[in-house]
């Protein structure tokens, strides 16, 4: 491997296996969950990471510009990518290990000519040279943080403990352990 890809490579190894580990156990129903009726479920997110994947790989395998940011996305492709959460789960791990196989063997150089055809204008921006390397970790790090949100909320409501990070001594997880702001001298009370 090239070494100067290498921390962008572990980068995107540790999302990928932030991002499985976070889907590990689902339930049926956490699958489906929704917070709100208006919010986005773990389905459908899976759904969105996979065609954002398929797309990132896309871009590094062949050099196709980046929908959504170098060129406009085809609605009728994104339409038809059902909401099946097995398929689509199968699909972002075929997706986003073949997109590992791929960066573990390309070069410094053939990466940043990848970005400048996946995203256009956008990689002449200065600190965007390499954008493909990062930008797919970046989205799957963050979906992973909306995943073990909707996780972590869906057992609070089941009166379940947590499934991650139960022990973090910097969240209080109890009424038991409540935070109090100290009030400058002189403040008004309520």
């Amino acid at each position: 491997m090239d070494d100067a890809l290498r921390v962008v490579f572990e980068m995107n190894a540790s999302a990928w296996t932030g991002l499985r580990d976070a889907l590990d156990e689902l339930t049926e129903e956490e699958i489906r969950w929704q917070t709100v009726p208006q919010a986005n479920t773990i389905n459908l997110i899976v759904r969105h990471l996979r065609i954002e994947a398929q797309w990132h790989l896309d871009s590094l395998e062949c050099g196709k510009p980046m929908p959504t940011l170098a060129t406009s996305p085809s609605q009728q492709a994104i339409d038809a990518v059902p909401e099946d959460f097995q398929a689509n789960l199968k699909a972002l791990v075929l997706y986003c290990n073949r997109f590992l196989e791929l960066l573990r063997t390309t070069k410094l150089n053939t990466l940043r000519e990848r970005t400048a055809t996946a995203y256009g204008e956008i990689a002449q921006t200065e600190g965007r040279h390499y954008l493909l390397g990062y930008h797919h970790a970046t989205r799957l790090a963050m979906h992973c943080g909306q995943i073990r949100s909707i996780r972590n909320l869906y057992r609070k409501t089941r009166g379940a403990p947590i499934r991650f990070f139960p022990d973090n001594p910097t969240f209080p997880h109890s009424a038991n352990n409540p935070v109090s702001i100290e009030k400058p001298a002189g403040s008004p009370s309520t």
